[in-house]
């Protein structure tokens, strides 16, 4: 069975509060009063958070103090200390997620395709001197709603007028 990410431990502070009594699978065994073959069952099964790094595997006394109690996700524990990891193995975990469950790709597809406006859609403009209000509905309900500023019309007007020209 694959690591599965059960918890991640988020910036420096959070990761003082939990990586206390730092353990190796020996100690762990002694202090749950588990035999090591237990120990390594419950990893490969996910069933108890722990943390890896390369080919160790360490766990901290606080997190499995939280676990026994029923306060703690087990599974391998994650740290991230900076945003960009964060979008990084956020991308990674949606990778392997969406592998191993491809039919939940096709449905978000599904989900994600444009709905064109009907035909019996209604445009309204409300204009001030700030910008323009713009409500595409119909009679039942607003579809979308967009307000643009005056630099923006302006922008657009001269988009379309050049985009005109061009033909």
């Amino acid at each position: 069975m694959t690591d599965l990410i059960g918890y991640v431990i988020r910036g420096e502070e959070e990761a003082k509060k939990w990586y206390n009594g730092h353990m190796n699978s020996k100690e762990t065994a002694n202090y749950l009063g588990l035999s090591r073959y237990m120990v390594r069952k419950l990893i490969k099964e996910n069933k108890i958070p722990y943390t890896r790094h390369y080919r160790d595997v360490a766990f901290h006394q606080t997190i499995l103090d939280a676990w026994m109690r029923g306060d703690f996700i087990p599974g391998r524990v994650e740290l991230i200390l900076d945003e960009e990891t964060i979008e990084y193995e956020h991308e990674n975990a949606l990778f392997e997620h969406y592998q191993r469950y491809p039919e939940l790709l096709q449905l978000k597809k599904e989900q994600e395709k444009l709905h064109l406006p009907e035909a019996n859609s209604e445009y309204k403009f409300d204009v001030s001197k700030d910008g323009v209000l713009i409500t595409l509905g119909s009679s039942k309900k607003v579809i979308i709603q967009a307000f643009m500023n005056n630099e923006a019309i302006d922008q657009l007007i001269f988009t379309v007028q050049k985009f005109r020209s061009d033909q």
